[in-house]
């Protein structure tokens, strides 16, 4: 079967979420081993769980795949935060933490379906995946999030920043944008027992080699994956 490569380089370098996977010597990678990676890939960046074969067919620890997991999340509190206009260079731990937390509450509730993949080739294979996408963040944009910046905006309307010395101007500049990401947070939160699964949509993600044999899901499928799992 198929020999899967750890994504700790590719999750470094940018926009990989997936892994990789490598043929070894003479046997071809088979539509089961295309169909549990695609499903292990989703199961362990959404759901942060694994088991034991998709494990031996990443050839990752168990400590690997958490950190893999946890590096996922990064990659949403990334998406999260430019959504929402979050300055992330003002957040303090206990706010990042506060985000991560939703975050995980929200992933963990990702709706999918893996359907057996299908060769194309001696090489390539295409594996349908139908998406239930989750409206929470799309329900936040649209019911509360105009309401809350205009109630925002008045909280701090009579806050002249240059009278301030620049220590308090520091400072308010903490208080103000981890606010605002607390704000947020709590809308979120507010709106996720009314959590919506919307209409099931399939979308097709190629498995496929590069030039070294690499086998993936290219960048592009898993981006449109996530935006499709979890949309803003």
């Amino acid at each position: 079967m198929g020999r899967l490569r750890g994504r700790a380089a590719a999750l470094a370098a940018a926009a990989l979420l997936c892994l990789s996977l490598t043929a070894c010597g003479e046997t071809k990678m088979t539509v089961f081993d295309a169909t549990a990676y695609v499903k292990g890939v989703l199961d362990e960046t959404y759901k942060g769980t694994w088991n034991n074969a998709f494990l031996d067919l990443v050839e990752l620890t168990d400590g690997e795949a958490q950190d893999a997991y946890e590096a996922s999340l990064e990659q949403e509190y990334r998406r999260f935060a430019y959504q929402f206009d979050l300055d992330e260079s003002a957040l303090t731990e206990e706010t990042r933490q506060a985000v991560l937390d939703l975050l995980a509450e929200v992933c963990a509730k990702a709706q999918y379906s893996v359907q057996e993949a299908v060769p194309l080739d001696d090489t390539r294979y295409a594996v349908e995946v139908s998406v239930r996408p989750l409206d929470l963040f799309l329900q936040v944009r649209e019911d509360s999030l105009a309401d809350y910046q205009e109630a925002f905006a008045r909280k701090y309307a009579d806050t002249d920043l240059d009278a301030l010395p620049q220590d308090e101007q520091e400072q308010f500049r903490t208080d103000y944008e981890n606010d605002w990401a607390m704000g947020i947070v709590s809308l979120c939160r507010d709106t996720l027992g009314l959590l919506n699964q919307l209409d099931v949509v399939p979308i097709l993600v190629l498995v496929a080699p590069d030039d070294d044999g690499l086998y993936s899901m290219g960048d592009n499928d898993f981006s449109n994956l996530s935006a499709l799992i979890l949309p803003y």
